[in-house]
C-alpha cells in the first residue's frame, strides 16, 4: 500500500499545478457564445469541432477572452495539427479549443484529451515555445482545459 502512496501525491501535484500556477479558469461572456454554438455545431454535425482561443492569466484564474472556429476541415478528427497549429498561434491565440461529442446515443462523451490530444498540445510547445491553453468541451456547458508547455497545469473542470 505504500507504494501506491507516492503516485496519489503526484497525481495532487499535478492538478494543483506549480506553485503560482492558476487554480481555477473563467469564460468571457463573448468567449462563452463562442463555445456554445462550437458545442451546438458539433452536436448538430454529430463530428467534433475545433476553435483557436484567446486566454491571459491574472492571479489565480485563467481567463479565456475569445474563440474563433476553424471552418477549413471543420472536423477534429479531420483538422491538420497543423493546420490548427499555424493558424492558432500566438500571439493573437494561445491555444485551441475542441469538441469531444458521445459516439452514439446514451452515452457520455470523454472529459480527458486523448493520447492524439496531447500530441498536438507538445507539437504547440516545440513550434511556438510558448505554453499553450487548451481546452475540451465534452458537454453542453462543461469544459476542461490545461496549460500545457513548460509546464502543466491541469485545471478543475467547471460549467462556463
Amino acid at each position: 500500500m505504500s507504494r501506491l502512496f507516492p503516485a496519489v501525491l503526484l497525481a495532487g501535484a499535478l492538478v494543483a499545478g506549480p506553485p503560482g500556477a492558476p487554480q481555477a479558469f473563467s469564460v468571457d461572456s463573448g468567449a462563452q457564445a463562442a463555445l456554445r454554438a462550437l458545442w451546438t455545431a458539433s452536436v448538430a454535425a454529430r463530428a467534433e469541432r475545433v476553435a483557436c482561443l484567446a486566454s491571459v492569466i491574472d492571479g489565480d484564474t485563467l481567463h479565456i477572452t475569445r474563440v474563433q472556429p476553424l471552418t477549413t476541415g471543420a472536423d477534429s478528427l479531420a483538422v491538420s495539427a497543423l493546420t490548427s497549429l499555424e493558424q492558432c498561434g500566438p500571439p493573437e491565440w494561445q491555444g485551441t479549443v475542441h469538441t469531444h461529442i458521445p459516439l452514439r446515443e446514451g452515452q457520455s462523451a470523454s472529459p480527458l484529451f486523448s493520447g492524439s490530444d496531447r500530441g498536438v498540445m507538445l507539437m504547440w510547445w516545440q513550434g511556438w515555445k510558448a505554453d499553450g491553453t487548451f481546452c475540451l468541451l465534452y458537454a453542453q456547458g462543461q469544459a476542461h482545459c490545461e496549460i500545457d508547455g513548460s509546464r502543466l497545469v491541469i485545471l478543475p473542470s467547471a460549467r462556463y
